[in-house]
């Protein structure tokens, strides 16, 4: 063998066993969820859902690499054996983290609903249901589109003294006059970054639940800026704003707050709808609120419509049917151990961050509660869907088990949770991942059971 070919083939053997311990972090970050490193918490992010894509190409490495080796002393073997253990991890995932949010969702949606909550659902919205949670096929093979109306960038409010103007894009079914249900869609970022549309708010959900019959408005609401905080001799906006212009767009003018983003949800855009219902089709007597992340946070916010933010929302002329956040945050107070976290001590002094970003001291217990959903569930809190992954280390699960719990405890109006093994934040953003189909699945049902069950 030529010294070029020797060198050619270690090179894809080392290139391999690199790819197989990449597999085997992953594939344990899958089985573990938490090994407490910020790289491991941002893989966590979305990695798992690409694993049902990654195992594909795992025996392609494993076949090549057991080929280089040949047959001599039976090194051959050692790939194969390491290739099992990183396939079998990775696909856990889609194998087994599958079965228990569609039985657990199953079984909470005939106790609340009924056994027979299907039958009370008009045919003709059942017709456009997915026909099971969970289709394998359309995991690697799905081309279909959404029929809708969709206009982009429709402004709603200007603040000019900081030329900020806070937009939104429309999705309207193609069919009827309406006034159609109307679904309010918030996008994550962690308060910081993240914009409507795509890349970020799955704008194929969007669609496809306005091909059923719903309006859909996907909202901007400001983000919080620091423009005291620095990374070394970088500012931390300046890292913001890069990472905006990947994505495309830029950071507002003004540094909006995490209780001005509750303003703008409960308050601002809220009072542009009832303003604007029938010139967009508005059903306000029907009206959804979903969001991931922060959106899921500032979703959860509206359980306080009747209590702490009624002198903002406007109550009399809106009915809240129903919530659907995703992995969001209810409680402040059970996180406020990140405040000790030393990443935060390189950005500048924790408390003076934690101010400026959420527009008050955490550590204050009426400003947590103030901003803490848990807070305001009561009697008159809306029907809530939670949707979590039990991996997470951005907001852990327990937060939306707490959430369900307040419900169980002071609500009249039930709170369903359904849980997702094997993955962490943002376990839906592929639109056909198991995270993804599933929890559509069970998205339009408590839409539709809301209104006719």
């Amino acid at each position: 063998m030529s010294l070029i070919k020797k060198i050619l083939k270690y090179f894809l053997l080392i290139l391999g066993y690199l790819i197989l311990l990449w597999g085997l972090y992953t594939g344990l970050l899958i089985v573990f969820g938490k090994l407490f490193t910020i790289f491991s918490t941002l893989v966590n992010c979305l990695f798992p859902a690409l694993a049902c894509y990654s195992i594909l190409f795992y025996p392609i490495i494993i076949l090549i690499m057991t080929r280089l080796h040949g047959k001599k002393r039976k090194l051959w073997l050692v790939p194969i054996c390491f290739g099992l253990v990183v396939v079998s991890l990775n696909s856990l995932p889609l194998i087994a983290g599958t079965q228990k949010p569609i039985i657990d969702g199953n079984a909470q949606f005939a106790q609340v609903f009924g056994a027979n909550y299907m039958d009370k659902i008009p045919q003709e919205l059942k017709s456009k249901f997915m026909k099971t949670p969970f289709d394998f096929w359309k995991l690697y093979n799905n081309y279909e589109s959404f029929d809708c109306n969709v206009t982009y960038d429709i402004p709603y409010l200007k603040v000019p003294i900081y030329n900020d103007v806070f937009k939104f894009d429309y999705y309207c079914p193609k069919h009827g006059t309406g006034p159609f249900p109307t679904i309010i869609n918030i996008h994550g970022g962690g308060w910081i970054i993240g914009n409507k549309g795509f890349p970020e708010n799955r704008p194929q959900a969007s669609k496809y639940l306005a091909h059923q019959g719903y309006v859909v408005f996907d909202i901007q609401y400001g983000l919080a800026h620091f423009p005291n905080m620095t990374i070394g001799n970088t500012k931390l906006d300046d890292t913001l704003g890069w990472v905006q212009g990947l994505l495309g767009r830029q950071l507002t003018n003004k540094s909006y707050s995490v209780l001005e983003q509750i303003h703008q949800v409960l308050g601002n855009f809220t009072h542009f709808l009832v303003s604007n219902a029938s010139q967009y089709k508005v059903n306000l007597s029907c009206v959804y609120i979903t969001g991931n992340s922060a959106g899921g946070h500032l979703t959860e916010c509206f359980i306080g419509w009747n209590n702490t933010y009624r002198s903002i929302f406007p109550t009399e002329n809106i009915t809240i049917k129903g919530l659907i956040p995703f992995y969001g945050v209810s409680n402040f107070a059970d996180l406020m151990y990140m405040i000790n976290d030393p990443l935060l001590g390189l950005i500048g002094n924790p408390i003076e961050l934690m101010k400026e970003m959420f527009g008050g001291d955490l550590s204050n217990t009426s400003f947590n509660n103030l901003i803490s959903p848990v807070t305001m569930v009561d009697s008159n809190a809306p029907p809530i869907l939670l949707l979590h992954g039990e991996n997470d280390e951005l907001v852990p699960v327990e937060q939306s088990r707490e959430l369900k719990d307040a419900y169980d405890a002071n609500a009249t109006n039930p709170a369903i949770l359904i849980e997702f093994p094997f993955v962490g934040h943002a376990f839906d953003y592929i639109f056909n991942s198991p995270g993804g189909q599933i929890s559509l699945y069970y998205i339009e049902r408590f839409l539709a059971a809301t209104r006719y069950a």
